[in-house]
């Protein structure tokens, strides 16, 4: 490409992963749960939750608060509260419901959370009482997408290390995907990625639906690689529905 797009949009990704309740827990009768594994599919050194702290911690809500409400207390909270830490809207399906939540990455300290509850508390949310959870989830993330596209469909998330968006048809159902992506990891000899579902708004109210990779051997070859057999079994799904 002759000169590669920077994007910023909004759109949201799709993961499954096992939860469970926090375990360094300092927030009593708050439903509060973490990561076990935060990129399941990728095994290798120096991964997110080789950390103390767990790479995404969840906070429970005991409503569904607008994308609006949430961004304009995430702008209000962070002119006081000078952690860093990345705050997005969520939403986790467990106990046959969907949990709404405040999804809380780059918390490097425990210490820390009581005071970011407090300060979403001043900005008017409610969470839920704390319940026990230990299962595999499916979770709904509202991102806020800076990304390059470094060749045609293939995009590098410049805030988030290791981290490719690859361009696909469709939104698949999550067991689709989940077999899908199985069947292209066991056919690949560099099969060693994390991969969820995603998607993009962009101009003129469309949709760029996207697999998210999570690797940090990847290039540009490989991903072209992936995009392939995905692309190839995208085409399988659309042709079994005529």
């Amino acid at each position: 490409m002759s000169q590669n797009k920077i994007i910023e949009t909004i759109g949201y990704i799709t993961k499954e992963e096992k939860l469970a309740n926090l375990k360094h827990n300092i927030l009593t009768n708050i439903f509060v749960i973490e990561t076990i594994e935060a990129f399941p599919g990728y095994h290798g050194t120096n991964l997110p939750e080789d950390s103390k702290v767990p790479e995404f911690i969840f906070l429970i809500t005991k409503q569904k608060y607008s994308t609006e409400f949430v961004a304009r207390a995430s702008k209000n909270i962070s002119e006081y509260f000078k952690y860093g830490i990345d705050i997005a809207k969520g939403e986790i399906n467990a106990f046959n419901t969907k949990l709404p939540c405040i999804r809380l990455r780059k918390c490097k300290n425990f210490e820390n959370l009581p005071e970011l509850v407090s300060c979403f508390k001043d900005e008017g949310f409610k969470f839920a009482k704390s319940q026990n959870i230990d299962d595999n989830c499916i979770i709904h993330v509202l991102i806020n997408f800076n990304i390059e596209e470094i060749s045609e469909g293939i995009y590098k998330d410049l805030e988030k290390e290791n981290t490719f968006y690859l361009t696909v048809p469709m939104k698949l159902k999550w067991q689709q995907f989940k077999t899908i992506t199985f069947h292209i990891k066991n056919n690949l000899d560099n099969n060693n990625f994390d991969a969820a579902q995603g998607f993009f708004y962009r101009k003129n109210n469309n949709i760029e639906d996207v697999v998210r990779i999570y690797d940090k051997e990847s290039n540009i070859k490989a991903l072209s690689l992936i995009k392939e057999k995905y692309l190839n079994e995208y085409k399988k799904v659309i042709l079994n529905k005529f």
